[in-house]
């Protein structure tokens, strides 16, 4: 009724000279969106449907499941192609309709894809190749991440990332390594999220790992070589310095690494070589030169660490640690920037050390209650400073 109401009633206030055509058009239109927007309201399924729905789809997976061993090979991975198909279709065909339902109907689509993926591979007796598969996964991911710019999407692809690149550390082939270089730098450079390119960064950091076992790297040095590697992003891709917490993030986990395992003589077996240790030294002062940024200049710290792993006990490398901690977490507090990772990764340091050296030597007490007053007396002496400067807060 207001469709041809509303058309009737304008047309008689034109010819009247009540309205204008330009006013009588934007009213007409209005009309036509706020009906348009009140059916996608009213339009509810009745609860028979859904119930009949679920039930109906319960059913046939019990059909499909109670018959699997005797269906055809092709007829099963068609079955899933069919209900892959059917969610992608049926999103779009919601799309405007029902839009609450895309996500989820898309969702469904992937996990079909998922499914059909693992019928193919466990069909065709393909168990070598789960790495491929993984990969393959991923990359559908990012495709989806990509194309519909939700970030489910971007969590699937974040988990995915992780169990490709675990999986691949039993072995991994050049072209593999190549391919996983070019869908983990498209899904850096065509998403704009910071969630995106943290994940993706942490994707690429992981593949260029794994180029040092494929190339059969003998060194105990490569994940920092890897992080050197890494700084070609900061040439080509400067104006995004969100992620660089991410590059810090790395360092700082990279030299608690190095404490923990040189304390158990992994480095007695193959120790650094000089000529090694002294450019990649090299390589860590540069990566600050080039930019003179001071994030940085704590990743750069890490040119330390391949000469302080030649004293195999980790005390040295335990006191540089510390003191890197220690100064990080100061000049945070007196540049008034954010204290709060600062002050977790000197907590993360302490607990390292006091595990290491401290653990077998204090009587369990004794120990948690010396640590207990280390970090009181941390937070006390940073609480103790902003009140003197008037900015406290409780």
């Amino acid at each position: 009724m207001i469709q041809v109401s509303i058309d009737k009633k304008v047309r008689e206030w034109q010819e009247a000279g009540l309205l204008d055509e330009a006013t009588g058009k934007r009213l007409v239109d209005y009309e036509y969106e706020q009906r348009a927007a009140s059916e996608r309201q009213n339009h509810k399924p009745p609860v028979l449907i859904i119930v009949g729905s679920i039930l109906l789809a319960l059913s046939l997976f019990s059909f499909v499941a109670a018959n699997w061993q005797v269906i055809p090979d092709l007829l099963k991975i068609g079955l899933f192609l069919l209900f892959m198909v059917g969610c992608y279709a049926l999103a779009e065909r919601v799309r405007l309709k029902a839009p609450k339902y895309v996500t989820l109907l898309r969702v469904l689509g992937f996990a079909f894809f998922v499914a059909t993926m693992a019928v193919i591979f466990t069909t065709y007796h393909l168990s070598g190749q789960v790495t491929l598969l993984f990969w393959i996964i991923l990359a559908m991911a990012i495709l989806h991440r990509l194309l519909y710019k939700h970030v489910f999407f971007t969590i699937i692809a974040a988990i995915a990332a992780f169990v490709a690149v675990t999986s691949s550390f039993d072995g991994i082939g050049f072209i593999l390594i190549v391919f996983g270089l070019i869908v983990s730098w498209a899904w850096f450079h065509f998403t704009e999220e910071t969630f995106d390119r943290t994940f993706a960064w942490l994707t690429v950091y992981g593949l260029l790992n794994l180029i040092g076992q494929y190339a059969d790297y003998e060194g105990r040095l490569w994940p920092l070589w890897s992080l050197v590697i890494l700084h070609v992003f900061l040439l080509f891709y400067r104006e995004r310095a969100a992620w660089q917490a991410t590059y810090l993030f790395v360092a700082a986990v990279l030299s608690i690494g190095y404490l923990i395992h040189v304390t158990e003589r992994w480095l007695s077996q193959r120790p650094p070589s000089i000529f090694e240790a002294t450019l990649l030294s090299i390589a860590f002062v540069a990566v600050y030169l080039i930019h003179r940024r001071s994030d940085l200049l704590w990743v750069s710290f890490l040119a330390i660490v391949p000469f302080a792993l030649f004293e195999d006990t980790g005390v040295l490398l335990a006191i540089i640690i510390e003191v890197i901690a220690l100064s990080y977490l100061i000049r945070q507090d007196m540049t008034r920037q954010p204290t709060t990772f600062a002050f977790i990764y000197f907590l993360v340091v302490q607990l390292t050390i006091y595990f290491i050296y401290v653990w077998d030597r204090l009587d369990i007490s004794l120990f948690f209650f010396i640590g207990a007053l280390i970090v009181f007396a941390l937070s006390l002496a940073l609480w103790w400073r902003n009140r003197t400067k008037g900015d406290v807060t409780t």
